[in-house]
């Protein structure tokens, strides 16, 4: 392909179509490593809190016991939770903010080319009417016979 020529619009739209769809992809392979990634640190963790408690339990001696054994767990839940929440949202505002500089980098490109190639067509438009401008007077300049 001739890399003097300016793109057609379909091409650099399917290109940009191209371009957006893998940025998706992308997108979305990394929040869903990331939501498996943080599930089984999760489940983990909350797998070694209940081993913990399960043990406090025989150890625990009565009812005051139990009931401390288990407002523990139910505040290490409630913490381990929030913190689950918190980082899940820092990790979605961090995916969202490189979304966008993606899609704020690639707008400027393709207007940056959008402006380079209408440049070049302007300057090609002047070339050709200057041409025509010559040939109609080289035209005019010629004897009639």
């Amino acid at each position: 392909m001739d890399t003097t020529q300016p793109q057609p619009p379909v091409s650099q739209l399917g290109e940009s179509l191209a371009q957006a769809g893998e940025s998706h992809r992308v997108l979305i392979q990394e929040i869903t490593g990331f939501a498996k990634d943080e599930s089984l640190r999760f489940v983990n963790l909350r797998l070694e809190r209940n081993g913990a408690a399960l043990d406090k339990l025989q150890n625990c001696a009565g009812l005051p016991g139990l009931i401390g054994v288990q407002q523990e767990w139910l505040r290490d839940f409630v913490q381990d939770y929030i913190g689950q929440n918190m980082r899940v949202a820092g990790a979605f505002r961090g995916l969202a903010q490189n979304a966008m500089a993606s899609a704020s980098e690639a707008a400027s490109e393709n207007i940056d080319r959008t402006q380079h190639e209408a440049g070049e067509m302007v300057h090609s438009a002047a070339e050709q009417t200057g041409q025509m401008a010559q040939d109609a007077d080289s035209f005019g300049q010629e004897p009639l016979h």
